[in-house]
């Protein structure tokens, strides 16, 4: 029913951006609130949900993350919710990637995701998805591992990887690279 919203971005909330389009306010919860700036006009890719007693947007800040969300939601045993879930804990890539490498232990690793629901995941969209192009690859493996430490330190994703990519250095223990992560993140913070 609804593409996209086109207008400025007027408020943000926990886990929700207000989108103002023509002099009306449209509620959009959203994976990452800070992708948005507040005072800035923006499209918004939207899917629009209606419930017995609820109606809501889920807003997106590219269609390929739509397109991904659709993808998920496809999946049996994986509503609105659980979509949202892990694309608020992880990035589009990094679970197109795991899902390509039936790497189950990482689905597994976000909150609200078990054996079964990880499994059903790999099961009807391996091979099935286009892993978007990203400036950033962990071609490393410390480089992964440190990404995951941050992450679970409750440093968001976006954060992460601009820290991530600011590192020139290469081949550095996992330490390291968490170390001078957290300078970034501090610094930025």
């Amino acid at each position: 029913m609804y593409h996209y919203l086109h207008g400025m971005i007027t408020m943000h909330t926990e886990n929700a951006v207000v989108v103002e389009c023509q002099g009306v306010g449209y509620e959009c919860l959203v994976s990452h609130p800070e992708d948005f700036p507040i005072g800035e006009s923006m499209f918004v890719f939207v899917c629009f949900f209606v419930h017995e007693d609820e109606q809501y947007l889920v807003g997106f800040k590219t269609k390929e993350e739509k397109d991904f969300f659709q993808r998920l939601t496809s999946v049996s045993g994986v509503g609105t919710k659980t979509a949202m879930n892990l694309l608020s804990n992880s990035s589009v890539e990094r679970l197109s990637s795991a899902i390509e490498k039936s790497d189950q232990n990482y689905l597994m690793s976000m909150p609200g995701i078990g054996k079964k629901t990880a499994s059903q995941i790999i099961l009807d969209l391996k091979g099935k998805l286009v892993i978007p192009v990203t400036t950033r690859s962990f071609s490393e493996k410390n480089m992964e591992l440190a990404f995951e430490g941050l992450k679970g330190l409750g440093f968001k994703v976006r954060e992460i990887e601009e820290a991530l990519n600011h590192i020139q250095e290469r081949n550095l223990s996992v330490e390291d690279y968490m170390t001078r992560c957290l300078r970034l993140l501090n610094r930025n913070g």
